[in-house]
C-alpha cells in the first residue's frame, strides 16, 4: 500500500504516523484503569499519546502515572483556567493543534481497545483518499471485565451494523480537522459533538468510512449506554451545520501550555508494520434535514417534505378531509387581523372563541370571511377574569367537528405560521395516515427585538407543539393541566402517532420589551406558585450575557405585512448577539 496524505502528496517523515488526542477533564481514576489495557498499542513506534487536559486539578497525578510508562511518547498539555464541566470539543481541538502526527485518532480516556481497533483505524484512514475512518463503540462497566475484551464487547453490542454504534472514535489525515476548522468550540451542552463534526467533515468533501470490525468498549462505574442525555432537538441542532467551518481559523487555541512532551527525538521515516487490514463500508453521516429532521442518508420521510424531493403525492380519490384552523383568543385587536390574514386561503375554515374580550376582537373576527363559527364567553374586566383552557379547547374542537373538519390546525392571535409550512399544509395532510390519530409539531420560534431575528440560546427554539392533528371522535382533556397544557385531546394523546417537523411558527409578543414583562407578569399572576412550569416565568425577559440572536433565512420567513404596525418599525438586533452557526 502506498501510503500518502490526504491530498496526494507523499508524507514527510519528521512526523509520527498517528497522534491519540484523549480530550481530559477529571477522569484520572478512569483512565488509570484503562491505561494498562491500551499501553501495548500506544507504545507501537510512530505513535504519540496526547493528553488534552481541560483544567488543572489532575495535571500532577496524570504526570505522574504516565511516567509509569515511559515507553509510551507522551504529550500533555494543561488548561490552567478552573471550570465547570464543558463539551470536549475545545479539548480536542486543543490536542488536535498541539499534536504532531500526520494523522490523529481522538477517542476518549475511558475507551479500551478490544482487539486492535487503532491499528484498523489507522489502515483505513490512510488507506482511502480523504477518508475518515470511524469505529463502533460500546459501553460496559469495570465488574464486567471478566471476559476477554472482545467477548465483553460482544455481549454488550449487537451484532448487526447500526448507526448508533459507530461512535466515540473517529481517525483521518490531520487535513480533515484544518479543513472545517475542528470540532464547534460554541457548543455549551452535552451531546452531539462527534456528529456535528462528521456532517460537517461530509460537507467538505470527505468520506466517512465504516470500520465494524474496530470495537472500542467505554469503561466506567456505572450503567450506561451513551444515550442517557440525549435531547432530540439538540441532535437536531447540532445534525444541521449551516456551513462546513465551524467558528474562525483560531480554533484549538483554547489552551496550549505543555507540561510534558517526548516528541523531540526523531521518528520512524517508513511506514507503520503494524497495520491491520479490515472491511470498510462507505457510510453517511448523520445529517438531518432542516424541516422533516429525517436522517439524509438513512431515513425516509414520514412526511410530505418540500426539502427532501419526495414524488409529488397522488390526490385522493375520495374527497379531502376539511382543515379547520380554531383559535382562542382575548383582547387580541391589535395582532388579530393580521393572524387572520396569514391563514387565509390555506385554511378551510376559521373556529374562533372569543374568551371575554373587552377591546373590538369579536367585532373583527365577525367580519372575517372564513369564519364558520364564532364561540364567546362573557366579558369581564382583567382582574376578574379566569382561564378555563381545557373547557374553551373543547368547545372549540367540537365546533370544528360539526363543521366537518377532519384536521385541525391551532393558532394564537401573535402567531404566525412561516409561509413554506402554509404553501405545503395540504401536501403535508394528504401524506400524513388517514387511519391513525396522527398529529405534527412544529418549534415554536420566539421573535426578539427585531421582526427578522428569533432567539436561541437556551430553551428559545426547542419548543415542539403538536399544533395539526387529526381530530378524534371523542374530545377530553382530562389528561391535561389548564394553563400551558396541550392541544391534542386525550384519545390522541394516548393512542395517537406523532410526527416531528421542524417548521416554524413565530411569536410575535417577544419582540419588545414590554410586552415581554407583560407576559411575564400575566403568567405570574395566573400561576404564582408555579405550577404549571416549575422554572417560573422570569425568563420569559431575561436576556443576560448567553444572549443570542438569528435572522430568519429568506426562505423560512412569515408574512412580515401582517404584523402590526408598531412591531413592523421595531428595531434590528444589535449584530453582536447574531449568532452565526450552529443553526
Amino acid at each position: 500500500m502506498n501510503i500518502m496524505t490526504s491530498e496526494g502528496r507523499e508524507a514527510d517523515t519528521n512526523r509520527p504516523w498517528l497522534s491519540v488526542v484523549l480530550p481530559f477533564y477529571r477522569k484520572l481514576a478512569e483512565f488509570e484503569r484503562v491505561l494498562p489495557m491500551n499501553a501495548g498499542y500506544w507504545a507501537r513506534p510512530g505513535i504519540e499519546v496526547v493528553l488534552a487536559l481541560d483544567e488543572p486539578s489532575e495535571e500532577a497525578g496524570v504526570l505522574a502515572l504516565v511516567d509509569r510508562f515511559p515507553q509510551i511518547r507522551w504529550k500533555v498539555l494543561v488548561n490552567d483556567v478552573a471550570h465547570a464541566w464543558r463539551p470536549p470539543c475545545k479539548a480536542i481541538n486543543a490536542g488536535v493543534r498541539g499534536s504532531a502526527g500526520r494523522f490523529v485518532l481522538v477517542h476518549s480516556p475511558e475507551s479500551v481497545y478490544a482487539g486492535d481497533a487503532l491499528a484498523l483505524l489507522l489502515h483505513a484512514a490512510m488507506g482511502h483518499a480523504r477518508g475518515v475512518a470511524v469505529g463502533r463503540v460500546g459501553f460496559a462497566r469495570f465488574d464486567e471485565l471478566t471476559d476477554t475484551l472482545e467477548a465483553v464487547f460482544a455481549r454488550q453490542v449487537p451484532p448487526e451494523l447500526l448507526l448508533q454504534t459507530f461512535y466515540g472514535s473517529l481517525c483521518c489525515a490531520r487535513e480533515a480537522f484544518d479543513a472545517v476548522h475542528g470540532y464547534d468550540e460554541s457548543f455549551e451542552e452535552w451531546g452531539g459533538d462527534d456528529d456535528n463534526l462528521r456532517v460537517r467533515l461530509e460537507m467538505a468533501g470527505w468520506q466517512l468510512l465504516a470500520c465494524p470490525d474496530a470495537h472500542l468498549l467505554h469503561l466506567s462505574d456505572e450503567t450506561r449506554t451513551g444515550g442517557e442525555q440525549f435531547d432530540r432537538d439538540v441532535d437536531w441542532i447540532k445534525c444541521t451545520p449551516h456551513e462546513a467551518r465551524a467558528g474562525d481559523a483560531g480554533w484549538g487555541r483554547d489552551f496550549e501550555r505543555t507540561a510534558r512532551d517526548d516528541s523531540t527525538s526523531a521518528w520512524p521515516a517508513e511506514a507503520p508494520t503494524w497495520l491491520v487490514t479490515a472491511p470498510v463500508v462507505p457510510m453517511g453521516s448523520r445529517r438531518q434535514c432542516e424541516i422533516c429532521a429525517r436522517l439524509l442518508h438513512h431515513e425516509p420521510s414520514a412526511f410530505h417534505c418540500p426539502r427532501c424531493a419526495r414524488p409529488p403525492i397522488a390526490p385522493r380519490l375520495t374527497s379531502r378531509l376539511r382543515i379547520v384552523c380554531v383559535l382562542q383568543v382575548r383582547n387580541e385587536a391589535r395582532c388579530l387581523p393580521g393572524c387572520l390574514d396569514h391563514l387565509r386561503g390555506h385554511v378551510d375554515g376559521i373556529v374562533a372563541l372569543d374568551d371575554g374580550s373587552t377591546d373590538g376582537t369579536a367585532d373583527i373576527l365577525r367580519r372575517e370571511p372564513m369564519l364558520l363559527e364564532l364561540l364567546s364567553n362573557p366579558p369581564c374586566a382583567d382582574g376578574a377574569h379566569v382561564w378555563r383552557e381545557n373547557e374553551n379547547k373543547r368547545r372549540l374542537l367540537e365546533a370544528a367537528r360539526r363543521h366537518g373538519a377532519g384536521w385541525v390546525l391551532v393558532c394564537d392571535a401573535d402567531e404566525r405560521y412561516e409561509q413554506l409550512f402554509l404553501r405545503h399544509l395540504h401536501a403535508t395532510v394528504d401524506s400524513l395516515p388517514d387511519h391513525q390519530l396522527a398529529s405534527l409539531s412544529l418549534v415554536s420560534c420566539e421573535l426578539w427585538n427585531s421582526p427578522d431575528a428569533r432567539r436561541s440560546d437556551g430553551p428559545w427554539g426547542r419548543k415542539s407543539r403538536a399544533r395539526l392533528f387529526r381530530l378524534p371522535q371523542r374530545i377530553s382533556f382530562e389528561s391535561s393541566s389548564e394553563l400551558h397544557g396541550p392541544w391534542l385531546p386525550d384519545d390522541a394523546q394516548r393512542h395517537g402517532l406523532m410526527f416531528y417537523s421542524r417548521y416554524r411558527l413565530y411569536h410575535l409578543k417577544s419582540i419588545r420589551h414590554a410586552d415581554r414583562v407583560a407576559r411575564r407578569d400575566l403568567y405570574t399572576r395566573l400561576d404564582p406558585a408555579r405550577q404549571f412550569q416549575a422554572i417560573g416565568y422570569d425568563y420569559l425577559a431575561e436576556e443576560g450575557p448567553g444572549l443570542q440572536l438569528r435572522r430568519i433565512e429568506p426562505d423560512r420567513d412569515y408574512d412580515r405585512n401582517t404584523l402590526p404596525s408598531d412591531l413592523q418599525a421595531a428595531q434590528s438586533p444589535n449584530p453582536s448577539v447574531l449568532a452565526k452557526s450552529p443553526r
